[in-house]
This record gives structure tokens, C-alpha cells and sequence, in this order.
């Protein structure tokens, strides 16, 4: 009797190691798949499908543009809500202000459930623990999962999806110009950067609103202190051969802030313009889409337009001008034969909150993954229908004034949106505005001004970059107003690399032969 005690003692001990390692092997398991150790209670929380039964709040901070946004009673937020069972509420930040107001969020760790990161903050902040890594969880947002490689994993850390990626058309916008004011003066669409100052210094001078006033000016431009740069002059600038921040030059990458004398150049060209008023007298107080706004607005001649929004600036000149219109042109072409337009470059994220609860998480992917999806971005492009739209067949549709009036389009334009080129090319358009935009969209393809170095990262740039490109930034707009003389862009030059953009330069070039 005791020999069979003991054995029967010595089996259940066997089977409870037993048992013991088969529950390490599968909790070992289940971490690998997850992409981390978690407790089981969390991973029974993962793994549990989100059938929306508990009604959630998510707060949302996106970044806005002319018109502001939606108010909570939209339409538009009242589906979504009712989709997801949420109760979705979005803060509309002006373009203008969204970095300091990402700032001062970042002061007081205070942020939304999901939000908009600018690529400067996104690159300093990546490691801080503060964005949710989408990665583990894609295979569950089919959609989601399908955004191409490289736009997906750019600047995120390898093997991490921290943030994803607000679309952008590379070369989007057009050059235009207001072709009723070339026909009123008789002249003809500039070829050369020559000529282009001459029309532009007849837009100026030559009272072409017919007002009896000098109240008019060419072209605009806007400056971003934080990254340094001149925006709505790309042409101007690509023309003289400075590069768009970055050039490559024998395997090397090369700052634009060194190039000093297409500088010399370019600075020469913008203070002569700002001189004779052919530069807009107040573009150092411009905000972010001034030089669009003061097209549509009938005070300067020439400025980017979206394709994709061409025929709402159109109509909005058109307000105040009946007979106004603009028309994209070709770049002016430079002294030795160079062109380029506006590229842009997809670096902004849409990120999740890493420290708010996994509900809330699972909840905003499936409503980003449904953007993406055929009927989701349907929904965010088009509207309701019957709200905002009607079918009339199976290929024709009406849009219904309530479309202009709610501006139901607004995720799509400005927050999360398919990776398609034809993401504005509207189901109530007729076939010749869709072939429009696509020329338009191929011959801006015809003069990209590629960085090489966007997506590279510098830890010098991340913590110096704002304050010595701001720096560089400011001089380059007081030689322009004719504060400072054009040969100081060398002393400029060399306090940016003496500051810290030598650093920056070697860094950059760290990260770009890793890539080559």
C-alpha cells in the first residue's frame, strides 16, 4: 500500500510540473505573437474582439485649415458615433498654431486619445513612451495593414509602427497665375524666372484689379521658422539651383544652408521684388496658405493651388471678381535651364495615445481602418447619402447643397485619407474635371524637387534644428526686406554649421549611407 502511495504521490507531482511548463511554454508563446510579455489579464483584454457593446468618449486633435472645422452636432460625427458606438469629440487646431499647441500639451503630458504629431515633434518624441505601437496589432486592420511599406515605416523605429502617415500627393500644388489679368494687360505666361518678374512686376504696377489703386502685388510667400524655409517661392528658389534643403552631391548630402551663392542669388532676385512691391510687402506676417488666400482674395497675380481644390479657389475669386480666373503654368525656367515646383514630403503621423485604455486603442483602429476601407473612405470623401449627395444611376450622382454648407469632406482633406492621388476627384464631378486634375498632377510630376533627406534622422536636429534654422531663416527675410546686406548670408551660413549644422550635416549623412 505504501509503494502505491508513493507513486501515485510522485504522478500528481509529474503531472503539476507538467502542467506548470505547459503554461509557461504557452504564456511564452502568446508574448511572442503579441510583441510583449504581457500579464494574462492584459492579454485577454487584447485579445478579446471589440463588438462596440460599451459606449466609448474619444477625444481627437487634428490640425485645420481655412474655415476651421466641424462643430459636435455635425452629421458627420453623428455617424461615426453611431457606427462605432462613440462619442467622438475633435479639436480643431489652426495649421498656425498646432506645433506650439502640441508643445504646450507636451508640457503639461496632457494629451488626447489620438492627435496629429508634426514629423519634428514625432522624430524627438518617438522614444518617450508616448505613442501606442500599432505594429503587434495590424494584422487585425486589414487596411490599415496595407499602406505601402515605405510611407508606413518612414521615420518610425524598425520593426515599430508608432504613427501612421497622413497621405500627401508629392507634387501636388500648381503654379498659377490670374489669367484675366494677363489677358487686361496683354501679356503672356512667363517662361523663364526673367520674364516671370516682369509680369509679376506689371501685376504690381499696373493697377491690374482696375481700381485706380497700387494695392495689388505678384506673388507671396509664407516662412517657417522651425524648418527653416521659404514656402511658395519653390520655383523661385529651385530655379537658381538651391536645392529643397538637402542636395546630394558625389554620394554626400549637402544643407542648402551652406550653398551661399545660389543664396546670393535668389536674395538678390526677392529684394529687388520686395523693393519695387513686387513681393507682397507683408509676407513676414503671412500665416501658413496666405499666398493661396491672397490669390483668391484678387491681391497678388501668382500662387500655388491644390488641383484637387482648384475650382473652390476659383470660385471663391470668382466672389469677388465675376470675370477672375486662375490657370496652373509650367515653373519658369532658371539661368541655366533648372526647374521645380512644391513637393511635400509624407512625414506627419496620426499616432494613439499609448497610455489610455486598450479599448479606447482597438476602438480608434477599427475607425481608422474603416476610413481606408472602400465604403469608409466612400463615406469620408462623399458624405451621407441623402444628406449630402443623391444617386441618380449607377455612375451618375448629384451633390446636395448641404455638401458646401457642412463640408462633409473634412477628414479626408485635412486628417486621415486613402493613399490614392485621386483622393478629391469627386463621384459628382463629370469625366473632364477628373482628366483636368490628372494633368495638372502629371506635369507637376515633371518638375519634382525631391529632398533626399526627408525621413533622415539627426539627434542634433531633433534638439538644435528650430532654434539655428530659425536663426538662418530670419536673416534670409532681413536681407530681403533690405534690413542686411546679401553678402551677410555668409556669416549666416557659417553660424548655422558653427551652431550645430555640421553636426546636423554628419548625422544626416550617418543616417543616409545606411539607406544607400
Amino acid at each position: 500500500m505504501k509503494k502505491i502511495l508513493s507513486v501515485v504521490l510522485l504522478t500528481i507531482m509529474l503531472l503539476g510540473v507538467l502542467a506548470g511548463c505547459s503554461s509557461q511554454v504557452a504564456n511564452e508563446n502568446s508574448a511572442n505573437v503579441s510583441g510583449g510579455g504581457k500579464s494574462g489579464n492584459e492579454q485577454a483584454a487584447a485579445n478579446e474582439v471589440d463588438n462596440f457593446n460599451e459606449q466609448l468618449d474619444i477625444t481627437w486633435m487634428v490640425r485645420s485649415f481655412q474655415g476651421g472645422g466641424w462643430p459636435e452636432d455635425h452629421p458627420m460625427i453623428e455617424a461615426i458615433n453611431e457606427k462605432f458606438n462613440v462619442n467622438l469629440h475633435i479639436q480643431w487646431i489652426p495649421a498656425a498654431n498646432y506645433a506650439e499647441k502640441l508643445n504646450v500639451l507636451a508640457a503639461s503630458n496632457d494629451f488626447p486619445d489620438m492627435y496629429l504629431v508634426l514629423s519634428e515633434e514625432f522624430s524627438k518624441w518617438k522614444d518617450k513612451g508616448l505613442f501606442l505601437d500599432i505594429q503587434p496589432l495590424l494584422v487585425d486592420y486589414p487596411h490599415l495593414a496595407a499602406i505601402p511599406a515605405e510611407d508606413l515605416h518612414n521615420l518610425n523605429p524598425k520593426g515599430q509602427v508608432l504613427g501612421l502617415p497622413y497621405y500627401l500627393t508629392k507634387a501636388r500644388d500648381s503654379l498659377s497665375v490670374r489669367e484675366d489679368w494677363l489677358e487686361k494687360l496683354n501679356l503672356q505666361v512667363p517662361e523663364t524666372l526673367d520674364e516671370f518678374y516682369e509680369v509679376a512686376k506689371a501685376f504690381a504696377t499696373q493697377d491690374p484689379d482696375n481700381n485706380g489703386q497700387h494695392d495689388t502685388s505678384g506673388f507671396s510667400l509664407y516662412i517657417d521658422h522651425t524648418s527653416g524655409t521659404l514656402v511658395g517661392i519653390e520655383y523661385i528658389m529651385a530655379g537658381f539651383g538651391l536645392a529643397n534643403q538637402w542636395k546630394e552631391e558625389d554620394g554626400k548630402l549637402i544643407p542648402y544652408q551652406t550653398q551661399v551663392t545660389e543664396w546670393k542669388q535668389v536674395l538678390a532676385y526677392l529684394n529687388r521684388a520686395y523693393t519695387e512691391g513686387v513681393l507682397d510687402r507683408d509676407f513676414a506676417v503671412n500665416k501658413l496658405g496666405a499666398p493661396l488666400e491672397k490669390l483668391e482674395t484678387n491681391k497678388i497675380g501668382f500662387a500655388y493651388a491644390n488641383p484637387n481644390q482648384y475650382q473652390t479657389s476659383i470660385n471663391s475669386l470668382k466672389k469677388l471678381v465675376p470675370e477672375g480666373n486662375i490657370v496652373p503654368i509650367t515653373p519658369p525656367t532658371g539661368q541655366t535651364g533648372l526647374t521645380g515646383t512644391s513637393t511635400l514630403n509624407m512625414l506627419d503621423k496620426n499616432v494613439i495615445n499609448a497610455n489610455i485604455d486598450l479599448k479606447k486603442q482597438k476602438r480608434i483602429l477599427a475607425i481608422l481602418d474603416y476610413f481606408l476601407s472602400p465604403e469608409g473612405s466612400d463615406f469620408i470623401k462623399h458624405g451621407i447619402e441623402g444628406v449630402h449627395y443623391n444617386k441618380i444611376s449607377e455612375d451618375q450622382y448629384e451633390k446636395l447643397e448641404a455638401a458646401d454648407k457642412d463640408r462633409q469632406n473634412l477628414i479626408n482633406n485635412w486628417i486621415f485619407r486613402p493613399f490614392d492621388p485621386g483622393i478629391q476627384m469627386y463621384k459628382w464631378d463629370n469625366a473632364e474635371t477628373h482628366q483636368k486634375i490628372a494633368r495638372m498632377f502629371a506635369e507637376n510630376e515633371q518638375h519634382i524637387w525631391q529632398n533626399p533627406a526627408a525621413g533622415l534622422e539627426s539627434d542634433t536636429l531633433n534638439k538644435s534644428g528650430a532654434n539655428i534654422n530659425g536663426k538662418f531663416i530670419s536673416t534670409v527675410a532681413e536681407i530681403i526686406v533690405g534690413r542686411k546686406q546679401v553678402d551677410e548670408i555668409e556669416q549666416a551660413s557659417a553660424d548655422w554649421l558653427a551652431s550645430g549644422g555640421s553636426k546636423i550635416a554628419e548625422e544626416i549623412n550617418e543616417a543616409y549611407a545606411i539607406t544607400q
